[in-house]
């Protein structure tokens, strides 16, 4: 964390934010140890590697989700170092379907010059490319894991290949510690479905967005209106992850109650999975498209089809798809 972040930085016990800063051990680009103490309510915050600590202590639930991500994912060390470095280019499930929805946000969105806030950072590498690639003035990875290769730490790796910097929290996306009207856009990478309040997520969301601030997610699993079920029953909440499937509906009803306006991207992850279609895909079709799926012809048509404001919504109704949206506070043009 460098040394200016501090007067960016708002306390989550009382909503100041005022600080004391005691550092332990710097490096030539930030502080690596150290604590923060709130100067109004005395709330102290660790600083770990690099990475200052939001994370409530008592929240039973993070915790438990937080173990969970360990355990699930196996053994971590210095020999995931080229997966890390080629990330999100990973030929197994999910990044084949990563990949091309991420690259496709940077064709339709201008970074450059934006303070922008990563929520569900990860291992951070969206974080890279949002600086790099994207020519984000600043950017802040969050996330409640911190673990190299896993978590936020792995963006030491981004910063000796690529020598580049952001800020890293580990923290809560439903209470940032940042002040109102901070960032101009929050982004998410297939995070937002580990929420159990996605309104209270996007109120949160909409208030450390500046007046006409944009809030960009994508790869999110929407389910089709007719499934019931709320969670999966998968491997990761078999470990305690927080995981849910959302309709359509519930992603777009609480954007619009809070004044966000949005638009769709077709991902580019359908017709990659119309062309490879994988059993749980495959079997998702809804059998009057099924004609369609067969060739170049037919994947135009359903392209056209999903693009469309009028028509879209209606196949999200009935077909199992990711999410792509570029959404904008009231306040601002179209996005």
């Amino acid at each position: 964390m460098k040394k200016d972040f501090v007067a960016d930085l708002r306390c989550v016990s009382c909503g100041k934010g005022a600080w004391n800063l005691s550092v332990e051990a710097e490096d030539e680009r930030e502080v690596r140890e150290g604590a923060l103490r709130c100067t109004n309510c005395g709330a102290e915050q660790r600083i770990t590697n690099g990475v200052v600590v939001f994370l409530d202590p008592h929240d039973e639930a993070l915790e438990r989700e937080v173990k969970g991500w360990i355990e699930l994912a196996g053994p971590l060390g210095d020999h995931l170092i080229p997966t890390m470095a080629a990330l999100p280019y990973y030929p197994h499930d999910p990044w084949p379907q990563v990949a091309p929805d991420f690259f496709q946000v940077f064709e339709h969105f201008d970074f450059s010059g934006k303070r922008v806030v990563d929520i569900g950072a990860g291992r951070s590498w969206s974080s890279r490319f949002l600086a790099s690639m994207g020519r984000a003035s600043e950017v802040v990875a969050l996330d409640v894991l911190t673990t190299p290769y896993l978590g936020l730490e792995t963006a030491d790796l981004y910063f000796r290949e690529d020598g580049i910097f952001f800020e890293r929290i580990r923290g809560d996306a439903h209470r940032m510690p940042l002040p109102d009207s901070w960032a101009d856009v929050v982004f998410s990478c297939a995070t937002l479905h580990h929420s159990s309040d996605l309104e209270a997520l996007f109120r949160e969301i909409r208030r450390v967005l500046r007046p006409g601030g944009h809030f960009l997610f994508l790869g999110e699993p929407c389910k089709k209106a007719s499934i019931q079920e709320s969670q999966p029953q998968n491997a990761e909440t078999a470990h305690g992850i927080n995981e849910h499937i959302y309709s359509f509906a519930e992603y777009a009803d609480p954007l619009r109650k809070l004044g966000f306006r949005f638009r769709r991207l077709v991902p580019r992850s359908i017709r990659y999975r119309l062309v490879y279609p994988d059993p749980d895909f495959q079997g998702a079709i809804p059998k009057p498209l099924l004609p369609l799926t067969r060739s170049e012809r037919g994947r135009n048509t359903l392209e056209r089809i999903a693009r469309s404001r009028l028509f879209g919504p209606i196949l999200y109704r009935y077909w199992s798809l990711p999410l792509t949206v570029l959404a904008q506070t009231g306040d601002g043009a179209r996005p």
